[in-house]
C-alpha cells in the first residue's frame, strides 16, 4: 500500500511540474527587446562614444540576432544577453535576474537545490544545508561536482553573467543567487550526484535530493537566525578599541542613527584606536560616505579626482523627473557630450562626537563602488592604516545607473552614464592597495590588525618610560 501511495505521490509530482507553463516569445518581440536593449546601451553609456568599441559592440549584436530562436521563454532571453552587458567589465551595468519562472516552477511544487553555498577563489564551499536529513553535512565541505558537471565550470559560466571588474564580486553574486542558476542554466529539478571533499580532504560521492520550497524555508529554521545587522559596534576596554563594521553604504538615515550612538559609545569609553570593517561592503551611495566623514575628519575633501557625464536623451529626461534643481545645467550640453563638472570640496561639519585617535580600515576583494571609494578617501586624507586585500572597486569606474525594462520580455537592465575617477591610487584599473596586504582568510585580517596595535602599545609604552 505504502508503495502505491509512493508510486501516486511521484507521478502526481510530474504532472504538476509537466503543467507548469511559462510564456514564450516570438522572434519579432525578441528582435524588437533586443534592438531596445541595445539603442539604450549605446546611447547612454559613456564606453560607446568610442567608435572601435561601437563597431564591436555591432558584430556582437549580430551574433546575438543570429541566435535568436522563433520562440524564447524569459529565462532563455536572459541567458543569451546578459553575458553582452557583463563583457562591459561594470558592476553597475548589468542584467538583473527574471524570476518570473522561478516563481511560477516553485508554486508548482518544483524541487530545489537544498544549499546555500560560498564561493572562495572559483571553489564552492557548502555554507548551509537545508535538506531533511540535517546529519548529512556540517558546512565547510567543498563541492567538486554536480550531475557530472564540475564545478568549477560551474563558477566560469556563471559568473560572465555578472558585469564587475572583480572577479570575487562576481562570484559572491554567483553564490548568492547559485541555487537558481543552476536550475536555469542547467535544468536540474530533482536529485544531486554530488562529489564532495569533506575536512578531513577525502573525497565523496553522495546522493541528495531536492526538496519543495516549502521544505527548504522549514528546514532553514532549525538553524539559529544569522545576524544581518548592517552596522555593529564591539568594545574592547582592556585595549582601548574599538570595531566599527559597516555592511554598506546604501541607507543614509539607519546609518546616521547608528554613528550617532556608536560614536558616542566610541567617546565614553575613551577608545584610542578606531578599526572600520568594510571588507563585504558593496557599496551604496556617496552621501552616507560623506556622513560617516563627518566623524572622522574635519580636512576638507572629494570623494572623486574627477566625474565624467555623457549626455543623452534618456539623462535628460532622468534629470527632468529626478532632479529637477540640476536640470536645465543638463539641458545646456548637446546630446553625446562628456561633461565634466568642477568638483567641489566638501567641509565636515562641527561633529562633538568626531574620533581623533589612531584609525585602521580593513579592506577586501569584494569593498565596492562607495565603500571603495571611501577607502580611496581614506588613504588620500592620511586619515590612518589601511590592512587587508586590495578593494574590488576600482580607481575608476561607472556609475549612477537606473533601471530600463525591455518592452516584452520585462527584463530590468541597469546602465551607467557617469565615470568616476576615485582616489586611492594612479591605476585607474586597479583598487586601493592597503598599507599592509593581508589575505582575508578566517581571522587574519583582524589578528593582523590587533599585532598592530599590540606593537604600538609597546612602543609607547617604551618611550614613557
Amino acid at each position: 500500500m505504502k508503495t502505491a501511495i509512493l508510486i501516486i505521490t511521484i507521478w502526481f509530482q510530474a504532472v504538476c511540474f509537466g503543467q507548469v507553463s511559462y510564456k514564450y516569445y516570438s522572434k519579432t518581440e525578441l528582435e524588437k527587446d533586443l534592438a531596445f536593449f541595445s539603442e539604450k546601451l549605446t546611447s547612454i553609456h559613456p564606453l560607446f562614444l568610442d567608435k572601435t568599441l561601437r563597431s564591436n559592440w555591432e558584430c556582437k549584436l549580430s551574433a546575438m540576432r543570429k541566435s535568436l530562436k522563433d520562440s524564447m521563454t524569459q529565462n532563455e532571453f536572459y541567458l543569451l544577453i546578459a553575458p553582452s552587458l557583463s563583457s562591459l567589465n561594470d558592476g553597475h551595468s548589468y542584467f538583473r535576474i527574471p524570476f518570473d519562472q522561478r516563481i511560477l516552477y516553485t508554486k508548482a511544487g518544483g524541487l530545489v537545490f537544498p544549499f546555500f553555498v560560498d564561493i572562495i577563489d572559483g571553489k564552492i564551499f557548502i555554507s548551509q544545508y537545508n535538506g531533511d536529513d540535517s546529519t548529512l553535512f556540517v558546512s565547510g565541505e567543498e563541492i567538486i561536482q554536480i550531475n557530472g558537471i564540475s564545478s568549477a565550470n560551474m563558477v566560469l559560466e556563471m559568473q560572465n553573467l555578472f558585469g564587475d571588474s572583480s572577479i570575487a564580486n562576481r562570484q559572491k553574486a554567483v553564490a548568492n543567487n547559485f541555487r537558481f542558476y543552476i536550475w536555469m542554466i542547467y535544468g536540474f529539478e530533482n536529485d544531486y550526484e554530488l562529489v564532495i571533499k569533506n575536512k578531513q580532504n577525502m573525497t565523496l560521492q553522495v546522493s541528495v535530493p531536492g526538496v519543495t520550497n516549502e521544505q527548504f524555508q522549514r528546514n532553514i529554521k532549525r538553524f539559529h537566525p544569522q545576524k544581518n545587522e548592517l552596522y555593529s559596534l564591539s568594545i574592547d576596554n582592556a585595549n582601548k578599541s574599538s570595531i566599527l563594521k559597516i555592511k554598506t553604504f546604501g541607507q543614509l538615515e539607519s546609518f546616521c542613527a547608528f554613528a550617532d550612538s556608536a560614536f558616542l559609545v566610541i567617546k565614553k569609553n575613551k577608545i584610542e584606536k578606531l578599526i572600520i570593517d568594510i571588507r563585504g561592503n558593496g557599496g551604496g551611495r556617496s552621501v552616507v560616505v560623506d556622513s560617516l566623514m563627518n566623524y572622522l575628519t574635519d580636512k576638507p575633501y572629494t570623494q572623486y579626482q574627477k566625474i565624467e557625464i555623457r549626455v543623452s536623451q534618456e539623462l535628460k529626461e532622468r534629470y527632468k523627473e529626478k532632479y529637477s534643481e540640476s536640470y536645465e545645467w543638463i539641458d545646456r550640453y548637446a546630446i553625446d557630450d562628456l561633461v565634466v563638472p568642477d568638483m567641489n570640496l566638501v567641509r565636515p561639519s562641527n561633529n562633538k562626537l568626531r574620533f581623533t585617535g589612531n584609525l585602521f580600515l580593513l579592506t577586501d576583494k569584494t569593498s565596492s563602488s562607495a565603500a571603495a571609494t571611501f577607502a580611496g578617501v581614506f588613504k588620500e586624507l592620511k586619515l590612518g592604516v589601511i590592512i587587508g586585500e586590495e578593494t574590488g572597486g576600482t580607481i575608476g569606474y561607472y556609475g549612477d545607473y537606473w533601471d530600463i525594462s525591455t518592452p516584452n520580455t520585462a527584463i530590468t537592465f541597469c546602465i551607467a552614464p557617469k565615470r568616476f575617477i576615485q582616489f586611492g591610487g594612479t591605476d585607474i584599473d586597479r583598487g586601493v592597495i592597503p598599507d599592509y596586504l593581508v589575505a582575508n582568510y578566517g581571522d587574519s585580517i583582524i589578528n593582523f590588525t590587533y599585532s598592530i596595535i599590540k606593537k604600538q602599545r609597546n612602543t609607547n609604552n617604551l618611550y614613557s618610560h
